[in-house]
């Protein structure tokens, strides 16, 4: 993956490298089967699947301008995550750059290309 991204909330900046899916491929492979950990940003997705991953993740879903509609701290490996009403980007990040203290459900997200 080469699109990478920086993604901050107020004056808090997540801090791992961020990727994002921009191709058939890259969507449909995410993080499956990965050992590195980075995030992945997902445009016009509202659900996801952590199957076959080797860690766990927090999902940060968004709405069209970019505000947290939910977060999810600490998904473990095959579990789902089903359409999310007003969602249109999701966020993934591992779970080991705890979100927690940076992120809520209500901040906007910047996203710098």
């Amino acid at each position: 993956m080469k699109n990478k991204i920086k993604i901050s909330a107020g004056n808090k900046e997540i801090q791992c490298d961020i990727y994002s899916a921009e191709t058939f491929y890259e969507r449909l492979k995410g993080l499956m089967f990965s050992f590195e950990k980075y995030g992945l940003f997902l445009e016009n997705c509202n659900s996801i699947h952590t199957c076959f991953m080797k860690f766990n993740l927090d999902v940060i879903c968004l709405d069209r301008d970019f505000k947290i509609i939910k977060i999810f701290h600490d998904v473990k490996p095959f579990k789902f995550i089903c359409s999310v009403k007003d969602v249109k980007y999701i966020l993934e990040i591992p779970s080991s750059f705890n979100t927690q203290d940076s992120f809520q459900s209500g901040m906007f997200i910047k996203i710098e290309k």
